[in-house]
């Protein structure tokens, strides 16, 4: 009986083996758990807000106030409705813009602004008019300071004004490219 009892228990532990290894071999080979998109859901928002950009140096480059703000993290965008952005350029505030609503995608490089977008210049001195730009649409890279788009524009200034389908604007420079179906209308100062 004893060699029986020892082949009993070798079998016991073999049969053993197999099974752990089995076991084992289906841990390791069960299906890897699929990373699932995530779905274009806010993961917070914000209400009536004021958030500051800063530069390297720690100098504001663009102020947002906004009545409501989403995030969502499967682009890392945010909805904002009813901002008022302001650009600052050497710690002095030089323009503001405004609309509707707006999208800020990953990383701030682009704001697109849409629904009666009004782009107003500030000046420091009571010599100059500012200009006031007001579109549907708009596109401004604040980090390069340019502001453009496609659609509808007019520019005013005092009593004066240009419409022009699309344009570019250098707001460092003070410098706007119209690009198509430009018309101005210019009154002439009274002596």
């Amino acid at each position: 009986m004893g060699k029986l009892h020892y082949f009993t228990v070798l079998l016991l532990i073999i049969l053993l083996a197999i099974a752990s290894g089995w076991i084992f071999e289906s841990i390791d080979n069960r299906p890897a758990l699929t990373q699932e998109k995530l779905r274009h859901i806010p993961d917070y928002f914000l209400k009536n807000f004021t958030s500051t950009v800063m530069d390297k140096t720690g100098k504001p480059t663009y102020q947002i106030k906004a009545e409501h703000l989403e995030h969502y993290p499967d682009d890392d965008s945010m909805k904002l409705q009813k901002p008022v952005f302001s650009f600052y350029e050497k710690n002095i505030k030089t323009w503001t813009a405004q609309a509707n609503e707006a999208v800020i995608l990953k990383d701030g490089e682009k704001i697109y602004l849409k629904g009666k977008v009004v782009l107003s210049q500030i000046l420091n001195s009571n010599k100059n008019t500012p200009m006031i730009l007001t579109a549907k649409q708009l596109t401004i890279e604040p980090k390069r300071y340019l502001a453009h788009t496609t659609s509808k524009i007019k520019l005013q200034k005092g009593s004066d004004y240009i419409l022009s389908t699309g344009m570019r604007a250098d707001m460092s420079k003070n410098k706007i490219e119209f690009l198509s179906e430009t018309r101005s209308h210019y009154v002439l100062p009274t002596k």
